[in-house]
C-alpha cells in the first residue's frame, strides 16, 4: 500500500522511486501496489509511477475517479501504454489465484449471529486460543517488587478503574472504536474491527478469584474516592489505567488522531496515587496505544508491580489473568523505549515537509546517541526464571 505521505517531495502514490525503483525492482515485489484510501493524487502520474489498484476509487463517495474513465482516456491517447494496463491486470490476478479465490473460496454472504447478525461467515473457529496466546505474550512486566506476582489466591482483591471493565454501552457502541469507555482492546479508527466478544479484565478476574475463594470489591469509574475506598477494603488492588489515540477524522474526548501528552488518560496517575496511599500492595496494569511517562507511579512504594498489556484485542482479560496469576510467566518485551520524560525523546510537533534529519537516530538510537537513561529501554520485560551464567567460561 503506498501512503499518504510524500516521498523526496513527491506524493507517494506517485513516486517512482519509491514503487518503480526499490519495491518491485531492487525488492523484486511480485505482487500488486494500492494506494491507501484517498492517497492518490493523480491518473497518469500513479500509473506511470507503479500503482496498480486505486483506493476506494473515488474521494470517499464525491464521484470523482481519477481512474475508471480518466485511465481508459490516457490509454486512448497514449499517455499510458498498454503494458503498464497489463502489469496492473497481471499482478492482480496473479494474488487472486495465488490465495485460492478463483475456486472454494469462503462466500462473503449469509447472516450469522457472532457478530450482531451484520452478516459474514462465521470464521472464529479456534481463533480465540491463537488471540488469547497472541495477547498474553505481549503483555509486558515492567516492575515486580518482592515478587508481588503471581497472584496466590489472596483473601481480597479491589479492581479499580473504568478500564477493567467492558464499555456499558457495549464493546461495539463507538463506530471504529472512537471513544474511550471501558477497558482499552483497540485503539479507533479506518483499521479498526468489530469484536466478536470481548472478555474484559474485570470478567476473567472473577472468574478466578470465584475458583481461588479471593472476595472481589470493586471501583469501575476513575473517581479517586470511590477508588481509594475500594482499595482500603481489600488485601491487594489491581487499578487499570490507559493512553488512547488513532485516526485524525475522529475525535475523542477532545483529542483528534494522535495524543497531546504521554500521560494516562482519565487522570489515571491520581487515581492510582489515590489507590496506593492506601493500599501497600498496588499492582498497575496499562493498556496503552505507546508509552506513557510512569514516574510519577514509579515513586509510590506502595506500588509493587506494573504490567503493560498493549492493545490486547477480544481476549483481553483472559490473557491478563494468565500473566496476574502465574499459570504463564511473562514473557513479552517493550516494543519501544519507555522515557523518564517526554523530552528525552527530542521530538516536537512539525508542521509542513518533514526532511527526517534524525536519520536513524529514533527511539532507542537517539537515547543511546544522545547518552540519555530511559526508564525502560527498548526489549526490556522481566521474567520468572533465573539464567545462572557463572558456569559460563571467561572469554
Amino acid at each position: 500500500m503506498c501512503s499518504y505521505n510524500k516521498f523526496n517531495t513527491t506524493w507517494t502514490c506517485e513516486s517512482d522511486k519509491a514503487l518503480n525503483q526499490l519495491l518491485k525492482g531492487e525488492l523484486d515485489f511480485q505482487g500488486y501496489v494500492v494506494s491507501d484510501w484517498n492517497a492518490q493524487h493523480t491518473t497518469t502520474g500513479s500509473a506511470l509511477a507503479g500503482m496498480d489498484m486505486a483506493m476506494p476509487g473515488d474521494n470517499f463517495g464525491d464521484n470523482r475517479f481519477l481512474w475508471g474513465s480518466a485511465l481508459t482516456s490516457a490509454l486512448n491517447n497514449g499517455q499510458i501504454p498498454q503494458s503498464r494496463l497489463n502489469d496492473m491486470v497481471r499482478r492482480i490476478l496473479a494474488s487472486w489465484y495465488f490465495l485460492g479465490q478463483d475456486s472454494n473460496y469462503p462466500t462473503v454472504t449469509g447472516w450469522t449471529s457472532w457478530n450482531g447478525g451484520r452478516g459474514g461467515p462465521d470464521v472464529q473457529g479456534n481463533h480465540k486460543t491463537i488471540a488469547r496466546q497472541v495477547a498474553r505474550d505481549g503483555i509486558v512486566l515492567l516492575k515486580n517488587t518482592n515478587n508481588a506476582l503471581p497472584l496466590k489466591k489472596p483473601a481480597s482483591l479491589a479492581i479499580i478503574g473504568s478500564d477493567a471493565i467492558t464499555n456499558p454501552a457495549g464493546p461495539n457502541a463507538c463506530v471504529d472504536r472512537g471513544c474511550n469507555t471501558g477497558t482499552l482492546a483497540m485503539g479507533w479508527g479506518s483499521g479498526t474491527a468489530d469484536f466478536p466478544y470481548l472478555i474484559a479484565p474485570l470478567d476473567a478476574i472473577r472468574t478466578q478469584a470465584s475458583a481461588d475463594g479471593t472476595a472481589i470489591v470493586t471501583s469501575t469509574t476513575d473517581s479517586t474516592s470511590s477508588g481509594a475506598s475500594a482499595a482500603s477494603a481489600a488485601a491487594t488492588a489491581i487499578v487499570f489505567i490507559n493512553s488512547d489515540s488513532g485516526e485524525g477524522y475522529i475525535t475523542v474526548e477532545g483529542q483528534s488522531g494522535d495524543r497531546a501528552n504521554l500521560d494516562p488518560w482519565h487522570s489515571g496517575n491520581a487515581l492510582v496515587q489515590a489507590v496506593a496511599n492506601v493500599n501497600k500492595k498496588t499492582i498497575v496494569v496499562i493498556h496503552s496505544v505507546g508509552p506513557i511517562i510512569l514516574e510519577t507511579i514509579l515513586a509510590l512504594p506502595n506500588v509493587v508491580a506494573v504490567i503493560w498489556a498493549g492493545l490486547p484485542g477480544q481476549e483481553s482479560g483472559n490473557a491478563l489473568v494468565d500473566v496476574l496469576y502465574g499459570s504463564t510467566a511473562p514473557n513479552g518485551k517493550l516494543p519501544f523505549t519507555i522515557a523518564k520524560k517526554e523530552s528525552d525523546y527530542g521530538t516536537s510537533i512539525q508542521n509542513g515537509d518533514d526532511n527526517f534529519s534524525e536519520g536513524l537516530y529514533i527511539d532507542y538510537r537517539h537515547f543511546d546517541q544522545a547518552g540519555i537513561t530511559p526508564r525502560y529501554e527498548f526489549g526490556y520485560g522481566l521474567c520468572r526464571s533465573l539464567f545462572p551464567y557463572f558456569h559460563l567460561a571467561k572469554s
